[in-house]
């Protein structure tokens, strides 16, 4: 699939449904709910707050669709709104749990135990898979709020500084301060810890398992992201591979974000929208003007 030509396409439907398409306006929701989903998830780290925060994002773009003029692509304007209800969303339970850069790199140097074990192949499987993605995306909230939105756009979604910087309203020049401190606090993070950054680093998911089950970080009953939709099991070794292939420690430390499961959105993020759009439709013209409030 042609990128260029896809992103014209949503362009175009965005435009059709901001003209008072109603099917226009389905398929538009129907093809963001994934991007809008991901970059949800990877904000909040927990796939009921990213659900909830989804559905925000999109109630927000159908209400503000009048105010899209096509001056820029699609996805940027879309991008801008997820950032802004993103950054001015309430702080859930576990982004608030989660006390910064240092205290989480004490967690992992400290409880580092035996490589986990059973007997159940599809349980090893699931809470090593769920290990690995409960603590690469609590990493990411040892950032700042405007750190993490510009190091998921920068390195993660590969927005160019300019348009970085249009999505988050600041100078390119912010936005690259931004991206760099974000850098080095993921560099610090993984670096020197992270085996899916560096096969000689000590962290591996199964020596985490244990002390995660004792903590209540991890219920072994209910992983919270090893049976998301989209997550396939075993999760491809071919993260380490790419990310061991890269010379400079940023690029592999934001490979293994890249590389992540394609996790899917929920049902629920679509159905209780759809009953919605003829309100929201109205909605919309009238809070036009408020795109820029």
């Amino acid at each position: 699939m042609d990128p260029d030509r896809d992103l014209d396409e949503l362009t175009s439907l965005a435009l059709t449904a901001r003209d008072g398409d109603r099917s226009a306006l389905e398929e538009l929701c129907r093809r963001l709910q994934q991007p809008v989903y991901r970059i949800a998830l990877r904000f909040t780290g927990h796939p009921e707050d990213a659900k909830d925060a989804a559905q925000e994002i999109l109630v927000r773009i159908v209400t503000h669709l009048g105010s899209f003029e096509a001056r820029s692509r699609f996805t940027t304007w879309m991008y801008t709104l997820a950032t802004r209800q993103l950054l001015r969303s309430v702080k859930r339970p576990t982004e608030a749990s989660v006390l910064g850069p240092e205290a989480f790199g004490a967690f992992i140097d400290g409880n580092l135990g035996d490589p986990w074990s059973t007997e159940d192949e599809v349980a090893y499987r699931e809470l090593c898979a769920d290990v690995r993605l409960s603590c690469t995306y609590g990493m990411l909230l040892c950032l700042s709020r405007e750190q993490r939105i510009a190091y998921l756009l920068g390195d993660v979604l590969g927005f160019t500084d300019i348009d970085g910087a249009l999505v988050c309203d600041v100078t390119p020049a912010a936005f690259r301060q931004r991206l760099s401190r974000a850098r080095a606090t993921m560099r610090d993070l993984m670096g020197e810890r992270c085996g899916l950054v560096r096969s000689a680093n000590p962290c591996r998911c199964n020596r985490l398992v244990t002390a995660s089950i004792d903590k209540g970080i991890l219920d072994p009953a209910n992983p919270a992201f090893a049976r998301h939709a989209g997550v396939v099991l075993p999760i491809p070794t071919t993260t380490l591979e790419r990310a061991a292939a890269e010379l400079d420690l940023a690029l592999a430390t934001a490979e293994v974000y890249r590389s992540s499961p394609r996790v899917e959105a929920p049902i629920a993020v679509w159905s209780d929208l759809a009953g919605s759009l003829p309100e929201l439709l109205e909605r919309s013209s009238d809070e036009a003007t408020a795109f820029n409030s």
